[in-house]
């Protein structure tokens, strides 16, 4: 066999030697190489084209929602590679492809970014089109646009991609329609809770209908206005005063020894004071009006003792007004019921607020007040319209439990010893 290197073998070894050295060539990540230099134009237009694989790629530009990928392939869209659809079609994302490829993206796009599209109305036949069906049932793309154009601006913001009105489609519309159904199956609609919060959502829609009626045909006069300060004068225009309580007693002594005890909680400024207050008036209060209220004077209507009160005896408003502190009891003071050792609880401000400052308020108030009473009259009509009636004798059946349950304060367990041998 000769040795000798013919030309051509030195140019082959020296090809194969130059290409082992060269670097290679890396594969490109955002896009499928195209089949020709024509298919690359396309590429480069940011349109579809066909890569070396054979397959057609459409273009995904910035702004347009992604198709759903199909299975297996959620990674690659999620980091903007080509990727297969659940329609069988393969896409590339075109600015992560020209950016790879070393394309500038056009003005379009950046403005596109900057001023998204919003939402616009839709044709009656547009509403009338399916974008889905469950068991027959059609769902209207009238009916997912209202529901998430229904929500707040920053909100919908999350819906505006294909992928996401998608998620939103199969959430809050498919799935509920399959748990209704499954529901249904199983014979929840019969479910007497179920017909009850029924009853009670109609009853919620009916009342709230009808007070907005109402309201459409109320007319509120200067002379109402008028009228309704004047009759709750006390809203607007009313004297300092205190609220305050007390434990009432038999003996000047038994006031003391209790006055004694409180003021030294106070001294050391005790953080159960109140608790122990209350503690007291339940223990020894003769008052059983105030006893479970903490021994409050007076009730809803005569609660705040203003100076000169005359809805309480000389003594306890004197004696309430002598207590300068918030929270602080007062000495004993005697009245024909016996002794009171009192408490300051709060001191109310003096209210005057004059017809014109208080004619925004008023408004409300009086429109309020003739709304409820055009509802009660409509009520009082369904009542004729219904025959409803009480059978007030039947009363006496309907037994309250006034019992309280006491607390279970630890679980009982079974003492160890007790263990059954086996």
């Amino acid at each position: 066999m000769s040795t000798r290197i013919t030309r051509t073998g030195i140019l082959l070894i020296a090809a194969v030697i130059i290409t082992a050295c060269s670097p290679k060539k890396e594969a490109p990540s955002f896009y499928v190489e195209p089949t020709a230099e024509q298919e690359k134009a396309k590429l480069v237009k940011g349109e579809a084209y066909r890569g070396k694989d054979g397959k057609l790629y459409m273009p995904v530009k910035t702004g347009q929602a992604a198709p759903k990928p199909a299975a297996g392939q959620a990674e690659n869209k999620k980091n903007g590679k080509p990727f297969q659809a659940v329609d069988g079609k393969n896409y590339y994302f075109v600015d992560k492809a020209h950016s790879e490829l070393g394309i500038k993206s056009t003005a379009k796009t950046s403005v596109a970014k900057k001023n998204p599209v919003k939402p616009a109305g839709l044709t009656p036949e547009q509403r009338a089109q399916v974008i889905a069906e469950v068991d027959g049932e059609k769902i209207t793309v009238g009916e997912l646009f209202d529901k998430i154009n229904s929500r707040p601006p920053a909100w919908r913001r999350m819906f505006a991609t294909n992928d996401k009105k998608e998620a939103f489609l199969e959430n809050n519309i498919i799935n509920e329609i399959l748990l209704y159904k499954a529901a249904s199956k199983a014979g929840l609609d019969k479910d007497p809770t179920v017909d009850e919060a029924r009853k009670k959502r109609m009853v919620d829609i009916l009342r709230r209908e009808k007070f907005s009626e109402l309201k459409k045909n109320i007319k509120v006069e200067e002379a109402d206005l008028k009228k309704f300060y004047d009759e709750n004068i006390a809203q607007f225009k009313q004297p300092e005063g205190i609220i305050g309580a007390h434990i009432l007693v038999k003996t000047e002594k038994e006031a003391q020894d209790i006055y004694k005890q409180l003021v030294e909680i106070e001294k050391k400024n005790d953080p159960k004071k109140g608790k122990i207050w209350r503690e007291l008036v339940k223990k020894h209060s003769l008052d059983l009006a105030s006893k479970d209220k903490g021994g409050l004077l007076g009730d809803k209507k005569t609660r705040v003792i203003i100076k000169d009160d005359k809805n309480h005896d000389k003594a306890i408003v004197d004696g309430v007004w002598a207590i300068k502190e918030n929270g602080f009891v007062g000495a004993p003071v005697k009245t024909a019921k016996g002794w009171h050792v009192l408490k300051r609880y709060n001191k109310r401000k003096a209210l005057n607020i004059d017809y014109g400052m208080a004619k925004k308020r008023l408004r409300r108030l009086v429109e309020r007040q003739k709304v409820t009473e055009a509802f009660t009259k409509w009520m009082e009509g369904l009542r004729k319209k219904y025959n409803a009636k009480i059978i007030e004798e039947n009363f006496k059946l309907v037994t309250v439990n006034l019992e309280i349950p006491k607390k279970e304060t630890e679980a009982v367990a079974a003492p160890a010893d007790n263990k059954e041998k086996k």
